[in-house]
C-alpha cells in the first residue's frame, strides 16, 4: 500500500499524512515524473488537513512512499477539486520540475539580468577586450550541471533540500547569457541529450529522522555518464505463473532520419547549424528522411550545436523500440531492488511477435509508474544501446 504525504518544499519537512483514494506516480529517465493523490473532502479526516492552505501548490511537495522506499516526490503544483463529487486532487512532479522554474542568473544584488555580469561562463580565460574573462572556468558537463543547480540554491529562499555531489573537473564549455533567462531545468536536459552526455537525476529519500524528504542530486561521470546499478534483475515473460503481466511492445520509425540538422541561435551575428547523416540507412534502401531539432535557441558555439547533431544522429539511426508491461511487487525483484536508469535482463519465453528469446535480452528501464493500491508496478524499457 502506497502512503502519500505532504510537507513544506523549501525545508523538505514532513507536515502530515493524507488518505489518498487513487494516487498515481511515474518515474522516467532525465526528466521529471509525476505523482498526485486524490482524496474526499467529505472525508472528517481529510478536513482536519486543511489542504487547501497545507498543501498550496508552488508551496508544498506531495510524496509516494512504500515503506522507507520514496517513489516519487516534488512540488505541488495544481489543486483540482470537484464540488459535485467532493473530491480534491493534488497534483505534482518531481524536484526536476523545481528546476523549470529557475533561470540560470547568479544573485543579482541589484543588477538587471541584461547586464553581462550575469551570464553564467564555463569559458577559458580570455583578454579580449570586447570580452575578457580573466579565469578558466571550465569544468566537466557533470560539473556544469551541478554548478547550474548550486547557483540556483545560492538565491535566498532558493536553497531546497537538494544534497549535490562533489564536482569533477573537465574541459567542456558553455556559456548561458543572463538576458536569454534559460531555465535551469532545460539546461539540465540539454546537458543529458548531447553525445556522451551525463544522466541526471534527483532522486527523492526520506530523511535519518523519517520526519521530512530530501532530494539526492545524482549526475553521471564523464567516465560513465549513465546512471545505472551494478545488480541487473532479471525479468521472465510467458512463464507459467510469472509475476509479468500486460505485456506490450511499440515500434516508432518517427525519429529515424538520414540526414539531420541542429539549428542554434546566432554567433557572430550568423545563424549556425549542425548536420549529420546515417549513411547505413542511406545503403540499406531507407529513403531520404529528415530531422530538425530547433530547440537550441541559446546555444552560440559550433561545437556544441555539433555535438546535438550528432547526438540526433545518432538517435535516429533506428526505430524506437519500447517494451512496457506490469510486474507484482510482492514478487521478485522487488520495487526497492531496481529503478530508472538500470539494466535487466528480459527473457521471452513464447510471444506472438517476438517468438522466444533466449537468452534474455538486455535492456535499460526508461520509467515506472504505480498507484496508491501498491501491487503491480509497470516498467518500461528500451534496448541497450550498443
Amino acid at each position: 500500500m502506497t502512503t502519500y504525504i505532504i510537507g513544506d518544499l523549501r525545508t523538505g519537512r514532513r507536515i502530515q499524512t493524507v488518505p489518498a483514494l487513487a494516487g498515481p506516480w511515474d518515474d522516467v529517465l532525465n526528466d521529471a515524473g509525476t505523482v498526485s493523490c486524490t482524496v474526499s473532502l467529505r472525508d472528517p479526516d481529510v478536513q482536519r488537513l486543511g489542504l487547501k492552505e497545507s498543501a498550496k501548490p508552488g508551496k508544498a511537495f506531495l510524496a509516494a512512499v512504500d515503506g522507507d522506499l520514496v517513489l516519487q516526490a516534488g512540488p505541488i503544483w495544481l489543486h483540482s477539486y470537484d464540488a459535485d463529487l467532493g473530491r480534491l486532487t493534488l497534483s505534482a512532479a518531481g524536484m526536476w520540475s523545481y528546476f523549470d522554474q529557475r533561470r540560470i542568473l547568479p544573485v543579482l544584488a541589484g543588477r538587471s539580468p541584461t547586464d553581462p555580469t550575469t551570464d553564467t561562463r564555463f569559458a577559458p580565460a580570455s583578454i579580449d577586450p570586447a570580452g575578457p574573462w580573466p579565469t578558466d572556468t571550465r569544468t566537466s558537463l557533470q560539473g556544469i550541471a551541478r554548478a547550474l543547480v548550486a547557483q540556483a540554491q545560492a538565491w535566498t529562499g532558493g536553497n531546497v533540500p537538494v544534497i549535490l555531489p562533489a564536482s569533477i573537473a573537465g574541459t567542456s564549455e558553455r556559456v548561458y547569457r543572463g538576458v536569454d533567462l534559460s531555465t535551469v531545468g532545460q539546461a539540465l536536459r540539454d546537458l543529458t541529450a548531447v553525445e556522451g552526455g551525463p544522466d541526471v537525476r534527483f532522486e527523492p529519500r526520506l530523511t535519518t529522522d523519517r520526519l521530512g524528504v530530501e532530494w539526492v542530486m545524482r549526475i553521471g561521470t564523464p567516465t560513465q555518464p549513465l546512471l545505472f546499478s551494478a545488480v541487473e534483475p532479471t525479468f521472465t515473460i510467458g512463464a507459467p505463473k510469472s509475476p509479468v503481466s500486460s505485456f506490450k511492445t511499440t515500434v516508432s520509425g518517427r525519429g529515424v532520419a538520414t540526414h539531420v540538422y541542429a539549428a542554434a541561435g546566432r554567433g557572430a551575428n550568423e545563424a549556425i547549424v549542425g548536420e549529420g547523416v546515417n549513411q547505413a540507412l542511406l545503403d540499406a534502401g531507407y529513403p531520404v528522411l529528415e530531422l530538425v531539432d530547433s530547440s537550441r535557441s541559446t546555444v552560440s558555439e559550433q561545437a556544441t550545436i555539433d555535438a546535438f547533431a550528432e547526438e540526433l544522429r545518432l538517435r535516429s539511426a533506428s526505430q524506437t523500440e519500447t517494451w512496457e508491461f506490469a510486474h507484482e511487487t510482492s514478487e521478485r525483484p522487488f520495487l526497492s531492488g531496481y529503478t530508472v536508469g538500470d539494466f535487466a535482463l528480459v527473457r521471452v519465453v513464447d510471444d506472438l511477435y517476438h517468438g522466444p528469446i533466449d537468452p534474455p535480452k538486455r535492456m535499460r528501464i526508461v520509467a515506472r509508474s504505480g498507484d496508491a493500491e501498491g501491487r503491480k508496478v509497470t516498467v518500461k524499457f528500451q534496448p541497450e544501446v550498443v
